[in-house]
């Protein structure tokens, strides 16, 4: 999948090459349809926006209804909004620290879009234009790139990593080490069911998760909670790094009436740690409760800090919802689900 520039292409190119103040920097994001980060290119200010369209992409839209989600990539001067121009992209994107795709990408524009469409397939195929200098895939027209193969199809949080290597000028490239490289996270969602047996009714309960696979459903009788976990990585220095946007966001549908929703309020935990007041429960279905967990970067550092043992880097979170009449309130109004997936305000 690696599309290496030819050696005497990129020579020339290097050659021709002018010179270009750039502060390197690594900048992250966790969890979100859409992030934008941040870099600097001499005295211009060079941000990224890395944008999924639609916001809302899970697995079961996928599989079910052909949901073919756009990936896009605008380099542009924060000052001015304005787009950088022949921009190459290198991207690489991972899950789970396996790396899923990794290629040369080019637009004239600064505007690049990558369409994901997952299939059961052992490899990833790229399908695009060439440009004939750089070796890259850009747009077929109004087209966008294409990545179909095993990509997208499980749930959980995809890592990209973004190399710039050419703006303003496509016969430009930058040095190795003025070359900015930005990490972000995207979340696609994938549900989980789980059908429990209580007072002799079947009662299914299903939960989505934007961050990682959920596991361990299970139902604790006495106070009609459900619990679940999540895997979680507990790396403190990423957890704090200033562009690192974490936020954690599961989705669980209780079915009404049962005894989940009899109180029509909820309240939360997380590893132990009460957050009822980060659940915004949607009671505008008639035949389910959807309550919300939506951990942004101050609670998410509160709970890794208590974390133990500290050398356990790699771990899980664990979730609890249950019924409470002085928990948060299932609301009448229906949620706008691409503000769900940013962190409140």
């Amino acid at each position: 999948m690696n599309k290496v520039i030819p050696f005497y292409i990129f020579f020339m190119l290097l050659v021709l090459s002018i010179s270009y103040s750039f502060t390197y920097s690594k900048v992250f994001g966790d969890g979100l349809f859409m992030e934008q980060l941040s870099a600097s290119l001499g005295d211009r200010k060079a941000d990224l926006l890395i944008k999924m369209s639609p916001p809302v992409v899970t697995t079961a839209l996928m599989q079910n209804q052909g949901q073919k989600p756009v990936v896009e990539f605008r380099l542009f001067d924060s000052k001015t909004n304005s787009s950088f121009k022949s921009v190459t992209y290198f991207i690489t994107i991972e899950k789970n620290g396996k790396q899923l795709l990794s290629n040369w990408f080019y637009d004239p524009n600064g505007d690049l879009k990558l369409q994901m469409e997952p299939r059961n397939t052992s490899a990833i195929t790229v399908n695009g234009d060439l440009d004939p200098i750089l070796n890259a895939y850009t747009s077929q027209g109004a087209s966008p790139v294409v990545a179909s193969g095993p990509i997208f199809s499980e749930g959980g949080l995809y890592h990209f990593i973004v190399r710039i290597v050419t703006v303003d000028y496509s016969t430009t490239i930058l040095p190795d080490a003025q070359q900015p490289v930005f990490n972000g996270w995207l979340s696609v969602g994938a549900s989980k069911e789980k059908v429990f047996n209580i007072d002799g009714k079947p009662v299914p309960v299903t939960i989505l998760g934007y961050y990682d696979k959920i596991g361990n459903i299970t139902y604790v009788p006495p106070t009609h909670a459900i619990t679940f976990t999540m895997p979680f990585t507990y790396n403190m220095t990423r957890l704090n790094a200033p562009d690192n946007n974490v936020y954690i966001h599961q989705e669980v549908h209780l079915p009404k009436p049962s005894v989940f929703t009899s109180t029509g309020s909820f309240k939360g935990l997380a590893n132990g740690q009460d957050v009822s007041k980060y659940l915004v429960v949607d009671g505008s279905n008639k035949s389910a409760d959807v309550a919300h967990f939506m951990l942004t970067k101050p609670i998410a550092l509160q709970i890794a800090e208590k974390h133990t043992p500290k050398t356990q880097i790699h771990g899980e979170m664990s979730f609890a919802l249950m019924p409470s009449k002085n928990g948060s309130k299932a609301q009448g109004t229906p949620m706008n689900m691409g503000a769900m997936l940013m962190p409140p305000k």
